[in-house]
């Protein structure tokens, strides 16, 4: 096996190859080149220092690798179905390790879905330790007609969120979020949401103003949304720290999502 840049692939060869790499997982990973290319915008993934795996001319893997200053994550990590089971996470994985190491990386970051028990063991092997639980929710607030929602920029939530979120949640993530996503605001309340055409409406981040917290206007603000799309049920992917605003979300008519992830940390010596 060797690994090459990412960046000498094609937009689509990459969303194909990511689809492909993630085939039969905990959950489905479309075929597209619009998709792929706001995660990567967003993420700050860099496809110079992501890689490709391959055996001989075949592409059979791909691992995603994100930065931001001295901080490293691997976005994403995958092998095409005809070549799991052979012991090529590690062998794509420890490189990238011994990289961020080179360029001085103070840490190296990643989200592994808890119940996919064979990649929590070998990154626990490869030196990663758990940080904390991440959780989502999902389900169909109760609609609750209020003054028209007001279209806003992301960034109006971003200065709202607090520090030391997941990569996925932090205000460097959301503030790179572009169309088809969406920030309305309510009051003292906003929240940004994927693809609102879109069958479920991704709930990407919301947050109140300091001095209107604990006042329910997050809960209006989730009601409205619904009233503005009924019938739509809302979903929040297991990136929101356990312990963290559960009660607020299991309070709008959420329960919990079937899948959690672990944040997990790797130190360079």
């Amino acid at each position: 096996m060797n690994l090459s840049p990412a960046s000498e692939l094609s937009l689509q060869e990459l969303s194909t190859l990511f689809s492909r790499s993630f085939a039969d997982y905990f959950v489905q990973v479309p075929d597209s080149p619009c998709l792929f290319d706001a995660r990567v915008r967003s993420e700050h993934i860099s496809l110079v220092d992501s890689r490709v795996a391959r055996e001989g001319s075949e592409a059979v893997g791909l691992i995603l690798i994100a930065r931001r200053g001295r901080v490293s994550r691997i976005a994403a990590m995958g092998i095409i179905p005809a070549y799991r089971n052979r012991k090529l996470g590690g062998a794509m994985l420890g490189p990238l390790v011994e990289e961020a190491r080179a360029r001085g990386d103070t840490r190296m970051l990643l989200e592994v879905i808890e119940q996919n028990i064979p990649a929590v063991k070998l990154y626990e092997r490869m030196g990663f330790q758990r940080v904390r639980r991440l959780v989502g929710f999902a389900g169909t607030p109760a609609p609750e007609p209020a003054s028209p929602l007001k279209e806003v920029e992301p960034a109006e939530c971003t200065r709202l969120l607090p520090e030391g979120l997941p990569w996925q949640l932090a205000p460097s993530t959301v503030a790179g979020l572009a169309l088809p996503a969406r920030a309305f605001r309510l009051g003292p309340a906003v929240a940004v949401l994927g693809d609102t055409s879109a069958p479920t409406l991704a709930l990407s981040a919301i947050a109140v103003e300091p001095a209107a917290r604990d006042q329910e206007a997050d809960t209006r603000l989730l009601r409205a949304i619904a009233a503005a799309h009924p019938g739509n049920p809302l979903a929040v992917s297991a990136i929101v720290p356990e312990g963290l605003c559960e009660r607020f979300f299991l309070q709008a008519s959420l329960v919990w999502s079937a899948l959690s992830q672990l944040e997990m940390t790797y130190v360079p010596d």
